[in-house]
């Protein structure tokens, strides 16, 4: 896909595009040489063959950040299969507050699942997010990435090379909604027990873990945001296929990850969750204010 992107070229929307694949040239290779034709116009051209060539050369030597800057916001999702494989997808819980402190960050890479929890790790997040070249979320440019580079601080929090927001192109293809119901129309809903589950039921979750140890309530916040990250892969090659649909492009359609290979990882990350010494204090302090009231 990206190889017939043309919107590279200053002046050049959607419509031009369109219509330069509809006369015959639909890849960078189809552009003519110069004095072997006019695409555009004689100028255009000219113009048009020195930004073809640095896509190009920066595609060759996997320039995600020129390729990003010479694509417009909206096109982005066209640089995903090749560099499908430095991507991480993910989502973020707050406390509520105005201040809006991450309580659980959750990843999915090709490493698999990371889960940063605050009061534990969550300081090794910048770096886990540095890491990854491509940054795919819903609602991240405008939400989850501004939080966390106010909790973070500018100068610590990482800025990726590219970062598709799904909410935008999803938008676009006719997917409106939210994350859960485009994942509803799509078929990959979540299982019964989180149906229904939103982002203030999160926060909930949260206060009744920090107010009582309850590692219960960090369980099921955690498995919420897990879900809430690797549903995004998914979104991801669904929402490419159907870009590529939507442009009526000879372009091989990218297979549709399946959940079920991390299911599994879900479920052991969240039985593994214990009580830490912070919880364990909270609970102590709880029990001995309650046998106080008690006894008084």
């Amino acid at each position: 896909m990206l190889s017939r992107t043309f919107q590279l070229i200053p002046g050049v929307g959607p419509f031009r595009e369109k219509e330069l694949w509809a006369n015959g040239i639909r890849t960078w290779d189809d552009f003519p040489a110069a004095g072997t034709g006019v695409a555009i116009s004689k100028k255009t051209d000219e113009v048009a063959r020195e930004y073809i060539l640095r896509a190009r050369e920066a595609l060759a030597r996997r320039d995600l950040r020129t390729l990003v800057q010479l694509l417009p916001s909206r096109e982005h999702w066209r640089l995903y299969p090749e560099f499908a494989q430095d991507a991480v997808y993910f989502d973020i819980e707050t406390d509520g507050s105005e201040t809006q402190v991450p309580t659980v960050v959750c990843l999915y890479d090709s490493l698999g699942l990371h889960v940063f929890i605050q009061g534990r790790n969550m300081d090794a997040l910048p770096e886990a997010l540095a890491a990854r070249r491509l940054w795919v979320s819903f609602n991240g440019t405008v939400f989850d990435a501004p939080v966390l580079r106010n909790y973070f601080g500018a100068e610590r929090f990482p800025s990726p090379e590219g970062h598709i927001d799904l909410r935008f192109v999803t938008r676009r293809l006719g997917m409106g909604g939210g994350l859960k119901d485009i994942e509803d129309k799509l078929g990959i809903g979540r299982p019964p027990h989180l149906k229904g589950v939103n982002g203030w039921d999160a926060v909930l979750l949260w206060r009744a873990y920090k107010a009582r140890a309850d590692v219960e309530a960090l369980r099921f916040l955690v498995e919420y945001n897990l879900y809430d990250a690797f549903q995004l892969r998914t979104l991801m090659d669904v929402t490419y296929n159907r870009g590529a649909d939507e442009l009526n492009q000879d372009v091989p359609r990218l297979p549709v990850f399946d959940r079920g290979d991390v299911l599994y990882d879900v479920s052991k990350i969240v039985l593994e969750l214990g009580p830490s010494e912070r919880d364990l204090e909270t609970l102590a302090r709880v029990r001995s204010q309650d046998r106080d009231l008690r006894d008084g």
